[in-house]
C-alpha cells in the first residue's frame, strides 16, 4: 500500500476544517463558554497551519514552513490555555509565548541558514510531545472529582499522542527528500495516518470535556440559588435530611440555624432591588469567609432568609456560631456604590433530638427566629423545649 504524504495532508486538512466548523457551530449555541471560544480559535489556527504546510512548493517557504509551523505551535499554546481555564487554573502567557517565539525562530533558522529537514521534523515532534504531556498533567493534576472521568480519558489520549510524536521524532527521513517534507518517505507517511487517528480522538476528547462540564454545571444550577450560589430550598432539604440521618446513625449532634435579615424590605424600598441583591451577596460572603464548620450546609431558604446546617455541632457550638454570625454581620456594613448599609439578622437555633426529622428542626429554628424578631431583632434565640415537642408531633413544614 502506497502512502502519499500530500494526500494524507489533504485528509488532515479536511478533518481539521470539519472539526473547526463543528466546534464553531457548537460555540454559537454555548455562547457563554469562554473555554470553547479558546479551543475554536486553536482549531482554526491549527487548520491554517496544516493548509500552509500542505501548500509547500506552491507558496514561499516563509509561509509554508515558518508561518505554517508557527501557527501549529501557537494553536497548541491556545489549547493549553483552554485546558487550564477549563480546570480553573491560571496560566500566564510568559513561557508558552517564549516557547512559540523560540520555535518559530528555530524553524526559520533550519529553513534558511542551515536547512535540515530531519532536525525540523525532530523539533516539531518534540514540541508536540511537550504540549501533550502538559495537557495530560493539567487534566490529571487539577481535574475536580465531578469531571474526573472526561479528564482521565482526555489525558490518556494526550499521552498516547505524546508517545506517537516521540516515536516520530526519531523516524528516519528518506535521503532523496532533500528539504521537502512531502517526499519524506513511507515511514513518515505512516505517522501521518496515526496522527489523523489520534487527532480525531482528541476532538472527541474535547467534546467529552465540554459535555461533562455542562452536565455538572446544569446539576449545580438545579441545586443552587442563582444570586448567591448557596444551596436553594429544595437542595438544603434533600441534603439536610441525608446529613441529619448520618449524624443520628453515628450518635452525633446536629444543629440548625435560620436567620432573617432585619428590615430588608426597607433596604429594597430605599435603595432599590439591585442594592438589595448586593446586600444578599454581601451576607453570602460573610457566611463563606466567617463561618468555618466541617461539612456545613448553607442555603438561601427564600427571600432574605438563610439556613445553616451544622452536622456534628452541639447546642453550645451552634449558639457560638450563631452569635459569631450575628456579631460579624452587625459590624460589617455592606458597602455598595459608596453607600454604607447596616445589616443585622435575627437568628433562631435548634438542635436535633432523637427521632427529629429535618423538617421539624427547620420549624423549631423558624419559631425561635420569629421570637428573636419579636424581642427586638439583631439577636439569637434558642428553640424552646415545648416548641420542639409540638413540632415533633407532626409539623412537616419546610
Amino acid at each position: 500500500m502506497h502512502l502519499d504524504i500530500p494526500t494524507l495532508t489533504f485528509v488532515s486538512l479536511l478533518m481539521g476544517i470539519g472539526a473547526s466548523i463543528g466546534f464553531t457551530s457548537l460555540m454559537t449555541v454555548l455562547r457563554n463558554q469562554t473555554v470553547l471560544r479558546i479551543w475554536v480559535a486553536s482549531l482554526w489556527i491549527a487548520t491554517l497551519g496544516v493548509l500552509l504546510i500542505g501548500l509547500r512548493n506552491r507558496i514561499p517557504d516563509l509561509l509554508s514552513i515558518v508561518v505554517g509551523n508557527g501557527a501549529i505551535v501557537f494553536s497548541n499554546a491556545l489549547m493549553l490555555k483552554g485546558i487550564a481555564k477549563h480546570l480553573g487554573q491560571p496560566m500566564r502567557w510568559r513561557w508558552p509565548g517564549c516557547f512559540v517565539l523560540v520555535y518559530i525562530g528555530f524553524s526559520a533558522w533550519m529553513t534558511y541558514v542551515t536547512p535540515d529537514l530531519g532536525m525540523r521534523l525532530f523539533i516539531a515532534s518534540l514540541q508536540a510531545v511537550i504540549f501533550d504531556l502538559a495537557y495530560a498533567y493539567l487534566l490529571l493534576r487539577y481535574g475536580e472529582p465531578a469531571i474526573r472521568t472526561s479528564c482521565r480519558i482526555a489525558a490518556a489520549i494526550m499521552l498516547i499522542n505524546a508517545v506517537f510524536f516521540l516515536m516520530r521524532a526519531f523516524m528516519s527521513v528518506a535521503y532523496s527528500a532533500g528539504q521537502d517534507i512531502m517526499l519524506a518517505g513511507t515511514p513518515v507517511a505512516a505517522t501521518y495516518v496515526v496522527g489523523i487517528l489520534t487527532g480525531l480522538a482528541s476532538y472527541f476528547a474535547l467534546l467529552q470535556l465540554i459535555t461533562e462540564r455542562l452536565m455538572v454545571d446544569l446539576s449545580r444550577a438545579a441545586h443552587t440559588d442563582g444570586l448567591t450560589g448557596l444551596l436553594n430550598r429544595s437542595a438544603i432539604v434533600a441534603e439536610g435530611r441525608a446529613s441529619l440521618a448520618r449524624c443520628q446513625q453515628r450518635g452525633q449532634p446536629f444543629t440548625l440555624l435560620i436567620f432573617d435579615l432585619d428590615h430588608f424590605k426597607q433596604i429594597n424600598d430605599r435603595w432599590g432591588h439591585d442594592v438589595g441583591d448586593a446586600v444578599l451577596r454581601h451576607v453570602t460572603t460573610i457566611l463563606r469567609s466567617g463561618i468555618d464548620w466541617p461539612h456545613m450546609l448553607a442555603s438561601r431558604y427564600g427571600g432574605e432568609e438563610f439556613v445553616l446546617a451544622l452536622p456534628g455541632a452541639t447546642l453550645e457550638q451552634g449558639m457560638e456560631v450563631a452569635e459569631k454570625l450575628r456579631y460579624t454581620l452587625a459590624h460589617s456594613h455592606a458597602r455598595i456604590d459608596h453607600q454604607s448599609i447596616p445589616v443585622t439578622a435575627s437568628i433562631g437555633v435548634a438542635v436535633a433530638r432523637p427521632g427529629t426529622r429535618f423538617e421539624q428542626l427547620v420549624r423549631q429554628a423558624d419559631e425561635a427566629m420569629y421570637r428573636t424578631k419579636f424581642d427586638g431583632r439583631n439577636g439569637v434565640s434558642l428553640a424552646m423545649a415545648d416548641s420542639a415537642h409540638l413540632a415533633e408531633a407532626g409539623d412537616t413544614r419546610c
